[in-house]
């Protein structure tokens, strides 16, 4: 709600009412047209101050309904005097419960962090060692068969000669 147009309305009801009281009539000193415009414009003012009002109300008794729901929550009379401190300790053993068994989780997984770092290393190690065995054994298969394709290239230049003494 804007605080100027409120002071503007009651400004304008104001300003009849005082004509009125001073025995002057706000349609006497306007002409037709203007205190019809005059009249529609205090009508339409009186109509807005009377939604606002009614709004304002509404808005307080939801307000006056929060704020006591609000008491009830916050001073429960109805709950026994004992049950504070009990709940405080109740909570509190809840609470170091939580904490010992996030402490206890905290542990289990750092062990499993160090149990997996382990293990992977381990299998790279020996990936490494499979690695080096399988180049071993490349080497050797690709040095046997430069060995025998030393040994045999008087079988490959036999070959190569019975078949062109079968093309003559």
């Amino acid at each position: 709600m804007d605080p100027l147009a409120v002071d503007d309305d009651i400004c304008i009801l104001k300003h009849e009412t005082a004509y009125t009281a001073a025995g002057e009539s706000p349609v006497s000193v306007c002409a037709g047209d203007e205190s019809v415009a005059s009249h529609f414009a205090l009508v339409t003012a009186y109509e807005d101050i009377k939604k606002r009002l009614r709004d304002t109300e509404r808005d307080n008794t939801l307000l006056r309904k929060r704020v006591k729901q609000l008491e009830d929550k916050l001073f429960r009379p109805e709950a026994p005097p004992s049950e504070g401190p009990h709940y405080v300790n109740k909570a509190f053993s809840a609470y170091r419960g939580i904490y010992i068994e996030k402490e206890d989780l905290q542990m289990e997984l750092n062990k499993l962090k160090k149990e997996k770092s382990e293990s992977e290393r381990m299998l790279t190690e020996q990936l490494q060692a499979k690695e080096l065995e399988l180049l071993q054994l490349r080497t050797e298969l690709e040095t046997t068969q430069v060995m025998k394709s030393l040994n045999s290239p008087l079988d490959s230049w036999q070959m190569e000669r019975a078949s062109t003494e079968l093309q003559i």
